[in-house]
């Protein structure tokens, strides 16, 4: 009865190790696309000076109202 409530927690943790290995490993894959676009953005910044239209800032603040 201990054997098999010994063997039922090792394949809990087993499980879990795996599971978290994979969602480590998905994390790593949207870091590096993350980064890969990012540095074909400044690629192309530097290359034409100026920030393409397709590139969105995500700041959240208000402009005074004597830039309107």
């Amino acid at each position: 009865m201990k054997a098999l409530g010994e063997e039922r927690l090792r394949n809990k943790v087993a499980a879990t190790k795996r599971i978290a290995e994979e969602k480590r490993g998905n994390a790593e894959v949207k870091l590096n696309e993350k980064a890969l676009k990012t540095t074909e953005i400044a690629d192309c910044i530097r290359r034409t000076g100026h920030v393409p239209s397709s590139f969105s800032f995500s700041f959240n603040f208000k402009l005074p109202s004597i830039c309107w």
